[in-house]
């Protein structure tokens, strides 16, 4: 009678147990990006709203440092025009200050057009190693299972064959 040669038949439940942990692991890492995903859509809405009244902000600015230095240039000491430097320096930080807000509003409106993009390619690449953790790690448990019933049924016969 032909033998299976099995000799470390208590691995199989340790091996079981380890691949559940794996399973249960990926479950919740998985479920740890779908909330970073939420997240990361809800932060960059609030990036959007903050950078546009930023930009509001900053044209405001925009107009009151113009109508400063236009002020400022219609004021006249004697026949010579007034030193408007300092409005000048106000106007193109406020220029600047739109200028970034305004980049900033762009490219938060940018990543917003995209991220339905990216989170499709995500979702479409990680489906199939979710599918495998719902239901082929399943199945791979049971086929353990049944495998070690098996072979301990084996093991058992063998035991009451070589004692009798």
């Amino acid at each position: 009678m032909p033998t299976a040669n099995v000799y470390a038949l208590e691995r199989l439940p340790e091996f079981k147990a380890a691949l559940q942990i794996f399973a249960d692991k990926a479950k919740d890492a998985m479920s740890g990006n779908a909330m970073d995903i939420r997240r990361a859509r809800d932060w960059l809405q609030t990036q959007l709203d903050f950078w546009q009244a930023e930009v509001r902000r900053a044209e405001d600015a925009v107009v009151l440092a113009k109508n400063e230095l236009s002020r400022k240039k219609m004021m006249r000491i004697g026949d010579r025009s007034p030193d408007t430097t300092d409005q000048e320096k106000a106007l193109r930080k406020a220029q600047a200050r739109l200028a970034h807000a305004e980049e900033k509003r762009d490219n938060t409106k940018r990543w917003i057009r995209q991220l339905p993009d990216a989170i499709e390619e995500y979702d479409g690449q990680s489906r199939p190693f979710l599918d495998a953790l719902e239901y082929d790690v399943a199945k791979m448990i049971a086929y353990l299972e049944q495998k070690i019933i098996a072979l301990e049924e084996y093991q058992r016969i063998q035991a009451e064959g070589g004692a009798t």
